[in-house]
C-alpha cells in the first residue's frame, strides 16, 4: 500500500466536508494528489490550486477574503 491511500485520503476529505469545510486551497504535492482529487470532483466544493511556492507568498494568497485584510 502506498503512504497516502486513496481510502485515507476519503476519510481526511469527509472529516473535512462534514466541518462544512468548502474551500481548499493546496500545493500541487504528489502525497495530496487523491485528495484533490476528491475536492475537484465534488460541485460544492472550491479548490485553488498553487501552480508554483511563489504563488502562495503573493499578497492575496495572504489576505483573507471575508475580512478584506490580511490576517
Amino acid at each position: 500500500m502506498s503512504p497516502v491511500s486513496t481510502i485515507h485520503s476519503r476519510v481526511v476529505y469527509d472529516a473535512l466536508t462534514a466541518c462544512g469545510i468548502r474551500l481548499l486551497s493546496a500545493l500541487p504535492e504528489t502525497w495530496l494528489v487523491h485528495l484533490i482529487r476528491l475536492a475537484e470532483e465534488d460541485p460544492d466544493m472550491i479548490v485553488r490550486t498553487a501552480r508554483r511556492k511563489r504563488a502562495w507568498a503573493s499578497p492575496p494568497a495572504r489576505t483573507w477574503p471575508g475580512c478584506g485584510r490580511r490576517c
